[in-house]
């Protein structure tokens, strides 16, 4: 991969720079529910959810795990006491290996640095700033109730990027699709869940960030 014509890199946040999709399920399982079995459900079903607004995700778990429409304001409680567990599961989860030391290095080489997740802004910027992340980044754009797609179709619009100067990171056939629809060519990470088997019309998969810095940016190994 030449990065010479790349002028903007954009990183998805769980899964790619946090390590946080396993607390984000288990936040999203307990915004439902104390039941074990169905904790264990909302999460498998979470984790395949990849790259969807969490507007959808609620939706989608009320359909197929809760089984009955919502009841007046039982979507907004959903909302809310996700946003809540959420914000503590992203706190302690750990940074994804080569999370700043890429950044850094991007930096460096003057790329413009992008934190695009489907997390609202004001939690994703306080999350970013708990993990001493923001200062490595030189923009951040959160989500809401709408599909990544529509957030990275923003993004370029907003700032008028190229789509073929751009390179997106994500975790997810989402993500993937967000790349697609927006044609910006696109880095597929993935810890080992097989995300992306199958598919084709990206570059990686890399296990993290770690990984593809080594590759692309020619980074020492760490210990």
């Amino acid at each position: 991969m030449n990065l010479s014509t790349i002028k903007v890199c954009i990183f998805d946040v769980n899964g790619v720079l946090i390590d946080s999709n396993r607390a984000n399920a288990r936040a999203m399982a307990r915004s439902f529910t104390d039941d074990p079995a169905t904790l264990h459900l909302i999460e498998e079903l979470y984790l395949e959810l990849t790259g969807i607004d969490r507007g959808s995700k609620i939706r989608i778990i009320q359909e197929r795990v809760m089984r009955r429409p919502f009841e007046g304001g039982e979507f907004e409680m959903r909302w809310e006491r996700f946003k809540r567990l959420s914000r503590e599961s992203m706190a302690r989860a750990p940074l994804i290996p080569g999370c700043t030391e890429v950044l850094a290095r991007l930096g460096e080489l003057e790329k413009i640095r992008v934190a695009l997740s489907n997390t609202p802004l004001a939690e994703l910027r306080e999350t970013l700033a708990a993990r001493r992340l923001d200062p490595l980044l030189d923009i951040i754009r959160g989500g809401g109730d709408w599909p990544k797609s529509e957030s990275l179709v923003r993004l370029l619009t907003e700032f008028g990027f190229e789509a073929d100067r751009c390179l997106f990171m994500g975790d997810g056939k989402g993500d993937l699709a967000a790349a697609e629809h927006a044609g910006v060519p696109f880095v597929a990470v993935d810890g080992g869940t097989g995300e992306f088997e199958g598919r084709q019309g990206f570059h990686g998969p890399f296990r993290n960030l770690a990984d593809w810095g080594r590759e692309v940016l020619g980074m020492a190994s760490g210990p």
